[in-house]
């Protein structure tokens, strides 16, 4: 008689003790991605987990903080602090961020920032083919998201040569996207430095509204 209220018991013991260990594991993992810190500030603390064995965070915002790192991480010039980082930590950041990266869009195939730091990660493995997949994949999932169209564009461009038309086409598109905002500084920036893209960039500043233009006019100003 007493056998059903015992399984019954016993059941919602170990449902509990299920959910208290889902509960700190969530809890931990998203405790190392916040403990990071913010901006460039959290790359020593990045550095740091290169040698752990970090898990994906489950929280959107939690992926977003170490893929983030992961972007400043990956920057053609080297932030200052990792020029103060061993040659093996160096070394370990391109494949930390590559796993990291793919765990992201295999958890949400619409992470479109995910896509695009997995993109960084392959072009510095020399895999242009399969970022260039990321790229689009990137593109398709957050196409005006300025915040990721920045970093995108200044990738694509950085590598312009090695690109297919169609991933040099989503970085035209992603200049037009920027020009009329603040974010509109970066492409200005680019025009001024990269001759190559100067002359690419006249065809499609002409196209686009007076206002516009006028902007971009007044963004090239302010960088001399």
């Amino acid at each position: 008689m007493d056998r059903k209220p015992n399984l019954l018991l016993w059941a919602l013991l170990a449902i509990s003790t299920v959910t208290l260990a889902l509960g700190a594991f969530a809890l931990r993992t998203e405790a190392e991605a916040t403990a990071l810190g913010s901006g460039s500030t959290r790359l020593p603390q990045f550095i740091d987990l290169l040698s752990s064995d970090v898990t994906l965070p489950l929280s959107a915002q939690g992926r977003r903080l170490l893929l983030d790192s992961c972007d400043k991480a990956m920057q053609t010039s080297a932030p200052l602090v990792l020029r103060f980082a061993s040659e093996a930590q160096r070394q370990m950041i391109v494949p930390f961020c590559t796993d990291l990266a793919q765990a992201a869009v295999e958890t949400s195939g619409a992470d479109s920032y995910a896509w695009l730091v997995l993109a960084m990660a392959q072009i510095r493995q020399g895999s242009v083919a399969e970022a260039e997949r990321s790229i689009i994949w990137s593109a398709h999932t957050g196409p005006t998201e300025s915040w990721i169209a920045e970093p995108r564009f200044e990738l694509i461009q950085d590598h312009y040569d090695q690109f297919s038309s169609t991933v040099r086409a989503i970085g035209d598109a992603d200049a037009v996207l920027l020009l009329p905002g603040n974010r509109g500084a970066v492409v200005a920036h680019r025009y001024v430095l990269d001759p190559a893209f100067r002359q690419r960039a006249q065809e499609l500043i002409e196209k686009q509204p007076e206002a516009v233009q006028r902007r971009f006019v007044l963004l090239l100003r302010r960088q001399t």
